[in-house]
């Protein structure tokens, strides 16, 4: 399923998206007008008609969308707004969809039983309305509160051949700060500052440390620059870097961040009392939904020390697969933000990451290989500026 997903939707994904919300659209007018406004309805014809002229108008507009929302300005602002109105209104429209669809076999019984359609629309009016707000709720404090909230996790990670004088160590992994998204500014500096306050013994950045616009790219090294660790800061490249352009981020970063050890597949010895090791290779920057193994991890996994274990940065988990079968003991990836949306579910909760990955958020194990996967859910958002029940996280790893 996780493949068809990919195959049909996120290949084509300014047509599917701009067919997706044309429909939703239409559903949710519907629902306004009928359903709380009690007004007639268009007909099919018409609504079909309607459905097709707002999805032509989102093919068009969806390719410019892309474009501003790369940058600042008034152009950024617009985007994100119509980003975030048709987030909800697919959201929206989903649920709508769904309870128009359980509804029929209801209202053929009630039907049957003599009831007419003003009692019918009635009936789904007082069933719907409830869910229908609750979700509006849930988008506002998506877009308002909790997305605002930052969370800090913290595991005791039990690393394989870890020697004894570096039991306790703590790493504080970061990840998907996505700078130029509504995050830079005094905003990046106070997450710094809350991050160096952890005291951590080595920071790790999983990637998307900016988010395509170049132009932020410099302002966001620097304050990057003012991380500290005993045993090192180090990073690896996002998807979002490659599209901001790869070399543009490694240079800044290596011009005002010199402290900030940039991973490109190659793998260091950290400084301290005890052999450990940092590896990292950075994302190959193709279509996000990408398959496949990594060369350079490939590579990294033939020079594997004897003399103490490997820490992996990797941006997408889907590596842990490839990185456990070569003897990683521990990989740090993040790239998912946790699905941004989670929804409770019994025994767990549901989020748009389940639909393209199984490692979505959290912690993982490959018992066979003795393997540990953490995925970070991110300090930053892509696309709508919205989380809700998958709050921003900075992660304290402790080594035992």
């Amino acid at each position: 399923m996780r493949a068809l997903i990919r195959r049909v939707f996120f290949e084509n994904m300014v047509t599917s998206l701009a067919v997706l919300l044309g429909g939703m659209q239409v559903l949710v007018g519907h629902f306004v007008l009928v359903v709380l406004a009690g007004r007639r309805g268009p007909g099919l014809a018409l609504g079909c008609a309607l459905g097709a002229a707002l999805t032509s108008a989102n093919v068009v507009a969806l390719p410019f969308i892309r474009r501003a929302i790369r940058r600042q300005g008034p152009a950024s602002v617009i985007a994100h707004a119509y980003t975030a109105i048709g987030f909800a209104t697919i959201l929206l429209g989903a649920v709508i969809g769904a309870a128009w669809a359980g509804f029929f076999p209801l209202a053929a019984l009630l039907g049957a039983a003599g009831l007419g359609p003003e009692s019918l629309l009635q009936v789904f009016r007082v069933a719907t309305l409830p869910v229908v707000g609750s979700l509006a709720f849930m988008l506002i404090w998506g877009f308002t509160g909790g997305q605002a909230r930052i969370e800090r996790t913290t595991l005791r990670i039990p690393l394989r051949g870890l020697p004894e004088a570096l039991r306790g160590l703590r790493i504080v992994q970061i990840s998907d700060l996505h700078i130029g998204n509504a995050m830079g500014g005094a905003k990046l500096e106070r997450l710094i500052e809350d991050v160096n306050g952890l005291e951590p013994d080595l920071l790790a950045l999983t990637g998307d440390l900016f988010d395509w616009d170049p132009a932020v790219v410099e302002e966001g090294a620097k304050v990057l620059g003012k991380l500290r660790a005993p045993f090192g800061v180090y990073a690896v490249l996002g998807n979002h870097d490659v599209y901001t352009g790869r070399e543009h981020v490694a240079r800044a970063l290596a011009s005002h961040a010199p402290a900030l050890h940039l991973l490109r597949g190659e793998m260091v010895r950290v400084p301290g009392p005890a052999p450990l090791y940092v590896a990292g290779v950075e994302d190959p920057g193709k279509d996000w939904t990408a398959r496949g193994g990594l060369p350079e991890l490939s590579a990294l996994g033939r020079e594997l020390p004897k003399d103490g274990p490997v820490v992996l940065l990797v941006h997408r988990p889907e590596a842990f697969e490839q990185a456990a079968k070569l003897g990683f003991p521990l990989v740090l990836a993040g790239h998912t933000h946790g699905g941004q949306i989670a929804l409770p579910t019994r025994g767990g909760h549901w989020n748009p990451a389940r639909a393209v990955t199984r490692f979505y958020r959290g912690l993982y194990h490959a018992e066979e290989h003795r393997s540990i996967l953490y995925v970070n859910r991110g300090l930053g958002v892509a696309g709508p500026r919205i989380r809700f029940n998958c709050p921003r996280e900075i992660a304290m790893l402790e080594l035992v």
